[in-house]
């Protein structure tokens, strides 16, 4: 991705955005809630300091980068969904949402959680990878942990303690060092599916009572051990993750 891409990543999530709010019947609220999130998150992206892999990465990357690649595509997907779903999260319209609500959320967010799974990998297979779609990609894990977090929060399904969850997803995120090449463990890669998979069915309706604290736990008990071993892995540089 290049600052070129900017103007098309606020269209497709201004587009995303408010259709599903006028969908729904939600208002203006949460959709102008998604713009501005998206706006925090490209200008955190920029700001963000060199990882020990992005350092190795020009902002122009080689010739064929410079096109819309199927890695950009999906970073453009991850972002407007991310922001899709942080327009509720801060801005919620009610905390008893209609269970079409729930489900749609529910599906979203698995979307971009199996984006989020694949990205890394196409963007390096594609040559879709610069400096700052690094940073991007990287800043939308982050938010997007702690966005499915806020969101069942914010909707009445889970008290606050689930903001350990997204504390620890967005350090996870935020943390962890990737290989020479850009690439995440595949250990890693699914534990961390796991764990968003375990937030998003606190959206699930219908679950009993007690399933949300537990699903929350477990998704915490996972990303803490993913901080852990970031926190360590950068104590101990010569040593690296299998």
């Amino acid at each position: 991705m290049s600052m070129g891409h900017i103007p098309l990543t606020f269209l497709v999530t201004g587009s995303a955005s408010f259709i599903y709010a006028v969908a729904f019947g939600l208002g203006n609220a949460p959709p102008t809630a998604s713009m501005i999130i998206l706006i925090i998150l490209l200008v955190l992206s920029a700001l963000a300091p060199k990882s020990r892999t992005s350092a190795k990465i020009t902002d122009e990357g080689p010739a064929f980068a410079r096109t819309l690649t199927t890695g950009t595509r999906f970073t453009l997907v991850r972002v407007a969904i991310t922001c899709l779903l942080g327009g509720l999260a801060i801005l919620p319209t009610a905390s008893d949402q209609p269970t079409a609500v729930l489900w749609s959320l529910v599906v979203f967010g698995m979307g971009a959680a199996l984006l989020e799974t694949s990205d890394n990998w196409l963007a390096r297979i594609t040559g879709s990878r610069s400096l700052y779609s690094d940073r991007l990609s990287n800043m939308t894990g982050a938010f997007f942990a702690l966005i499915l977090a806020l969101l069942p929060m914010q909707l009445g399904l889970i008290d606050n303690r689930v903001i350990a969850a997204g504390v620890l997803g967005f350090a996870d995120v935020a943390l962890s060092q990737r290989g020479a090449k850009g690439e995440t463990p595949l250990w890693q890669i699914w534990s961390r599916l796991l764990a968003r998979g375990l937030m998003l069915a606190i959206l699930v309706p219908l679950s009993p009572d007690w399933t949300p604290p537990v699903l929350a736990g477990l998704a915490s008990l996972i990303l803490f051990y993913h901080v852990v071993l970031a926190l360590r892995t950068q104590k101990n540089p010569a040593k690296p993750q299998n």
